[in-house]
């Protein structure tokens, strides 16, 4: 990974604060100074990047260091006793997605060099697999038949040094529910061998499930793609009663109580009435408490071995979803070592702010930080919601270029510049929520504990160059280029501040595609415009995606897709948030569709070629008209950045989906394409007219919802809208309309005439 890179301790802070740098560098040293962002550069459409630097703020400069990024989750206990003197039994109940991909083990107590120790696991062919290290050799036992992806298996390994044999049995397990075929599985296997000798104490090293073991970097080696379940070590060799063989539940309640237990990791323990409270923990439900720490966010809340269909919920059901699933690709922590801080000044305005990394071989990054005003206070009359959750959802997204679909939605081959070249290669950064793992199975979880390099201001999206940070700095590059004073926060912000935080601003601007909330966002809108807040929603697709944190980790959110117009679809009986409970999918399937308080939700969308202008509705005299003055023309909006002020993803009014009787309706779009197609979940059957040439439901709509107590909410119904504020000079129809709307929000004139 050549080049200098880096990602901060947190995303948003108040001024005063000490901000951490972690910085990985091939360079012989960096430079860092603190900027302030006003605008970012668009070239296709003449806006220059405007930066202001910090006075007052030392600049730090160190030496390179190359920093590696440890991918792949698993778990890790600590302290695990070692393999007893009779010798060992290990029991596990296994369902792997990649067999044959590579060696895998996912149970393993082992040192790296391979002279002591144990695995357990799947050899390079996909056959279950002891691997075992003593002092007079090594022994590697197999059983003749590979596992089938996609099914459940238990896995028994047992080692006598008394007898001087080891035996490894395998069973397929599971209801007709759970596993992916009904047959085929192949049928139960034993492998047996003798032992060259003792089994090897393993001196320090820790148990690991999901891998083999760790190296020099922490690298996890051997690591296992699938499902386990319940993992049980026992420091003596069994050998399990027949009559419990098939009775999964009752053989670990009785191996429970076995007094060589060492250890017995549940996934279904910690399982409450809102989820995992604490996520990173596997708790061993033996009497020796060996808990294990979970790495990289190993997925919980997923369907077990006795799944069986009747409950998909995990909460009401835990013994069904006692499992946890590891992946290869997972990654939410880089675990860089921080290279320098920063301290804030105290008297900071709120504002976009960025580190800004040059080193001594000519290359830049640019790391965004939100000041925040400081605690308790706001020193504007509004405020802007930056959509921090959307910038995670798509933080080092490759969909440009892993997925056909990309090409055929936008119409050509993707261009990619030497920035993209760059980010594509670098992979170990972790993935984006709309990509999949190694397994096939969707990403739900993204963390700010990287370098996320679509969050860049060179970083364009192939359907258009304002899109999530660059479109947001629209906004604010118009608020700043008009005067008008705003202070900003995060996503996580409003999450933790609710409507306290809100009521304290006469107006609230959210972001240009504010996808990702939490339940406690939308919560706090809605409380806001409901006591005479008034409320701008400022893009497309809004308010869409049921997203969580994590309790225990403020940088990192969940999400689980189904129903929707989605990139992945979550397994069945995993819909539900293991963060929150929460059902997951859109909002609209959980009663809080966007149309309640924002007045519109998503119906559409298309690439740049298919945006449109806005036609006025609202006629000249009647009690909202005031938000058109100036503008003359019927049409406006026709050009921007990514086309039409009417384009990417758009929204629209649904009284059967809660918008209010009171909505007005300002002007709707008109001549879309039928590049603009209609959102899959907005139709119950299969269709042949869903885009706009002839789908008279694929349209925009701006709105102004009045509320009660002198409330109100303005929508734009369209991400493109930002990316028409540049036209004419800033000085066109939208920037026009903007600026009524923004004017009259702050100042608490009523908003009909």
């Amino acid at each position: 990974m050549n080049g200098t890179i880096g990602y901060l301790d947190r995303l948003s802070t108040p001024p005063g604060e000490q901000v951490q740098l972690h910085v990985s560098s091939t360079a012989a040293n960096w430079r860092a100074e603190l900027v302030r962002l006003l605008a970012l550069e668009i070239p296709s459409f003449g806006v220059p990047r405007r930066v202001e630097a910090v006075p007052g703020v030392r600049v730090a400069e160190c030496a390179g260091v190359l920093q590696s990024s440890a991918v792949g989750s698993y778990v890790r206990a600590d302290g695990v006793q070692a393999v007893g003197t009779e010798g060992m039994t290990a029991s596990a109940i296994v369902m792997p997605t990649r067999p044959g991909a590579a060696v895998q083990s996912f149970m393993a107590m082992r040192d790296a060099p391979a002279t002591a120790g144990w695995s357990l696991g799947l050899d390079a062919a996909g056959r279950p697999r002891l691997m075992l290290h003593g002092a007079n050799g090594k022994l590697e036992l197999c059983c003749d038949q590979p596992v089938v992806a996609g099914c459940w298996y238990r896995f028994t390994a047992v080692v006598d040094h008394a007898a001087g044999n080891a035996t490894l049995r395998v069973d397929p397990v599971g209801t007709f529910a759970a596993n992916r075929v009904a047959t085929g599985r192949g049928a139960s296997q034993t492998a047996f061998a003798k032992l060259p000798g003792p089994l090897a104490e393993t001196a320090e090293e820790p148990l690991l499930i999901g891998c083999g073991w760790l190296d020099g970097a922490g690298q996890r080696q051997e690591g296992f793609d699938g499902r386990v379940e319940r993992p049980l070590l026992i420091s003596a060799p069994i050998e399990i009663p027949a009559n419990l063989a098939e009775d999964l539940d009752a053989s670990f309640a009785v191996l429970l109580r076995h007094p060589a237990l060492v250890g017995a990791w549940d996934p279904a323990d910690g399982i409450g009435a809102h989820g995992f409270d604490r996520p990173s923990r596997l708790t061993d439900v033996g009497p020796n408490g060996n808990h294990g720490r979970c790495v990289n966010h190993p997925t919980r809340a997923v369907t077990g071995h006795a799944w069986t269909g009747d409950v998909d919920d995990f909460r009401f059901a835990p013994d069904h979803y006692a499992a946890i699933h590891f992946h290869a690709t997972a990654m939410t922590d880089c675990h860089w070592n921080p290279q320098a801080s920063f301290t804030l000044p105290p008297e900071l305005a709120s504002g976009v702010y960025a580190i800004q990394l040059t080193d001594s071989d000519g290359h830049e990054d640019i790391m965004p930080l939100i000041v925040t005003p400081p605690r308790g206070r706001a020193t504007a009359d509004a405020l802007i919601v930056m959509s921090t959750n959307s910038y995670l959802a798509y933080g080092n997204d490759h969909v440009d270029i892993d997925s056909p679909r990309t090409q055929v939605w936008s119409q050509m081959v993707p261009t990619l510049d030497d920035w993209e070249r760059r980010r594509d290669s670098w992979r170990e950064l972790g993935l984006s929520l709309y990509e999949t793992h190694s397994d096939g199975t969707g990403v739900c979880h993204s963390s700010w504990r990287r370098p996320l390099l679509t969050l860049r201001p060179t970083a364009y999206k192939g359907n258009g160059p304002v899109w999530q940070f660059t479109g947001d700095m629209q906004l604010i590059d118009w608020l700043s280029r008009t005067g008008r004073s705003v202070d900003v926060v995060s996503d996580r912000d409003v999450h933790d501040g609710g409507a306290e935080l809100l009521s304290r601003y006469r107006c609230v601007m959210t972001g240009s595609h504010p996808e990702y909330p939490s339940e406690e966002m939308l919560d706090a809108y809605e409380s806001y415009v409901g006591t005479g807040g008034r409320l701008m929603y400022m893009g497309g697709n809004g308010m869409y995606w049921v997203t969580g944190y994590d309790p225990e980790d403020e940088q990192v959110i969940e999400i689980r897709r189904w129903g929707a117009t989605q990139a992945w679809c979550a397994a069945p009986g995993e819909y539900h948030l293991s963060f929150t409970g929460r059902l997951g999918g859109p909002w609209r399937f959980g009663g809080r569709a966007p149309q309640k308080t924002f007045g519109v939700g998503f119906v559409a969308a298309g690439p740049t070629t298919a945006g449109s202008p806005y036609l006025r509705v609202a006629e000249p005299g009647s009690p909202a008209s005031w938000a058109l003055d100036g503008i003359e023309q019927d049409e406006f909006g026709a050009k921007g950045v990514m086309g039409g002020a009417a384009g990417i993803e758009i929204d629209a009014v649904d009284t059967a989906l809660g918008t209010p009787a009171e909505t007005v309706v300002l002007s709707t779009s008109i001549a879309h394409t039928d590049d603009m197609l209609e959102a899959r979940e907005n139709f119950n059957m299969t269709s042949r007219i869903l885009g706009g040439a002839r789908n008279p439901r694929v349209h925009s709509d701006m709105v102004l919802v009045p509320r009660e107590h002198g409330g109100a909410v303005f929508s734009t119904g369209s991400i493109a809208f930002s990316g028409a504020l540049a036209a004419d000079g800033w000085n066109g129809d939208v920037a026009r309309l903007l600026g009524n709307i923004f004017d009259r929000f702050v100042s608490g004139a009523p908003v009909l005439n």
